[in-house]
């Protein structure tokens, strides 16, 4: 995940309440839970009242969606809608933000088009590398169906759309949903230079199709999938070499964070927040052993703030890495 765009958490002070949640359905239930967690930390009342007045009042994006929020001095610092909602809830207030969810979950995903079809038109979505959707359209369904076949004008417009939104977003990934019947009508009528770009997918009629969510998912972040690849493949080969631009555990990790010399950060999993490190107030100076002047905080909070304040990436490698502590670091040249 790159950071640069959360640089302003890192210099901001604490303490930082942070919230992931999905946020598709039962808002309302997840968030009465959540309060209840907040309030047993001690989160202070205006802070509550702001994140209640974030979660009750915004209208989610269609489909699945995750969201993220972190506030601090009463005010949200951090508002993102996540392509996947946590398969949980998180309630957080800690002297740093807590930001490994967002790495978990905010995977940078291909720009794409999904086009959801049925004999009656269709509905168009655009998604950004952030999977947020930035584009939404419907096409047809107002008239009385003739048949089993779209329209002829009906088509031409789905399918002008269709090219619109690709070229609008540079999408390297456009989506067919639907019936079979539909899908290979549209994709006749697309011009044979989109053919490279497209992937049909099985789909229920145009009510909502949570399991279409899963797939469209699956397809686009396959791009990430493969980038986190070529960072494991390169801190392999780095550490077989003893070149020294490859470190493990939580000592060299955190010695290398304070130098400000780590590209990426690499962590194997959430298990890493049990263990502890030591830090001076401005979360700079990290040290994996206790320190005069050093405040003991969670290992899970310090890593991923001590990268984004360095402007280095952090990878969850997951089970494809065994790194000494759960922690890996590929250092700049």
């Amino acid at each position: 995940m790159e950071t640069g765009d959360l640089r302003a958490l890192a210099h901001g002070t604490g303490p930082f309440t942070s919230v992931y949640y999905d946020a598709s359905s039962l808002v309302d239930l997840r968030w009465r839970a959540m309060r209840d967690q907040l309030e047993a930390q001690s989160t202070n009342d205006e802070t509550l009242a702001t994140l209640t007045n974030a979660i009750l009042t915004a209208t989610p994006p269609p489909g699945l969606a995750g969201r993220a929020l972190i506030a601090a001095d009463n005010r949200i610092v951090l508002d993102r809608y996540l392509p996947v909602p946590p398969a949980g809830y998180t309630a957080r207030l800690s002297p740093l933000p807590y930001l490994l969810p967002l790495v978990d979950l905010a995977e940078p995903m291909v720009p794409h088009v999904i086009v959801h079809l049925d004999h009656l038109g269709a509905d168009l979505r655009g998604v950004d590398h952030s999977g947020r959707p930035v584009a939404v359209a419907t096409v047809g369904g107002r008239l009385p169906p003739t048949g089993e076949r779209l329209r002829a004008a009906e088509l031409s417009d789905i399918t002008e759309e269709a090219i619109r939104l690709v070229n609008w977003l540079h999408a390297p990934l456009l989506i067919l949903a639907g019936p079979l019947k539909a899908r290979r009508t549209l994709r006749n009528a697309l011009p044979a230079g989109h053919n490279h770009i497209i992937v049909e997918v099985e789909a229920t009629p145009r009510s909502g199709d949570t399991n279409l969510d899963h797939v469209v998912h699956h397809l686009a972040s396959r791009r990430n999938h493969d980038e986190q690849r070529t960072v494991v493949d390169r801190f392999r080969d780095e550490s077989s070499r003893l070149t020294g631009t490859a470190v493990h555990g939580l000592r060299a990790v955190s010695a290398a964070l304070s130098a400000g010399a780590v590209d990426t950060l690499l962590l194997s999993d959430t298990v890493v927040g049990e263990r502890a490190l030591w830090v001076d107030p401005t979360g700079n100076q990290i040290s994996a052993t206790p320190h005069t002047g050093l405040i003991k905080q969670r290992a899970d909070e310090v890593l991923p703030h001590a990268a984004v304040a360095t402007q280095a990436d952090i990878i969850l490698v997951g089970n494809r890495l065994t790194l000494h502590e759960d922690t890996g670091a590929l250092l700049r040249a």
